[in-house]
């Protein structure tokens, strides 16, 4: 599977492919026609997601990395037990997001994602990884530590999955209830320090 697919997939059913023990393989969704309401209810739906569904988020991600723009963005909303994950079990009915992926290469890059929810913590997000990586049967869990972004507290998780090491960092933005995840697949840290260090310019 590509990493821009895989990536793309991760920024809009994260934490369903964490649920199912998967942290940068699987993992699907079809968006569904007519274009939902985003400010109306899910309506039964697990995820709702469209490039400008939540243009507010999507204005929280940088524009380009490194000098180049991403191969994919989109927002969207997580509406069911199912893709929110143990994000339900911390009391979230509903978790928005927006995405984007910048691929390095065919196996290697990173997206950087922005969570809103009324209360959602940066704890609860990481916890939610940590959950769903130690439950996928090829899936080594490295390290799990506390990471500061800018003076705030948040986590930073490795994982070994098959051949490849992903890094996922997870930290609070300035302003409550939004949560910034940079998740990465084959990088070195200095690209990783750069995505987040972009991520969080975006204020």
């Amino acid at each position: 599977m590509a990493l821009d697919r895989t990536l793309r997939r991760i920024s809009t059913l994260l934490l369903a492919c964490l649920v199912a023990g998967l942290v940068v393989v699987g993992c699907s969704a079809s968006a569904p026609t007519p274009r939902p309401d985003p400010s109306g209810a899910c309506g039964g739906a697990d995820v709702q997601r469209f490039a400008g569904f939540y243009p507010g988020l999507e204005a929280r991600l940088p524009a380009s990395l490194s000098g180049a723009a991403p191969s994919a963005r989109d927002s969207g909303r997580y509406c069911s037990t199912k893709t929110l994950g143990p994000l339900r079990g911390a009391g979230h009915d509903e978790v928005r997001f927006a995405g984007e992926t910048f691929p390095a290469t065919s196996q290697s890059g990173v997206s950087l994602i922005v969570y809103s929810a009324p209360g959602l913590t940066a704890d609860q997000v990481g916890a939610a990884f940590h959950a769903g990586a130690g439950t996928g049967r090829s899936v080594e869990i490295v390290s799990d530590d506390p990471h500061v972004v800018a003076g705030r507290s948040g986590r930073r998780l490795e994982v070994i999955n098959g051949d490849t090491r992903q890094v996922v960092v997870v930290w609070p933005a300035a302003d409550p209830d939004v949560v910034r995840i940079v998740i990465a697949a084959d990088v070195g840290n200095a690209a990783i320090d750069q995505a987040v260090a972009a991520l969080e310019a975006q204020g």
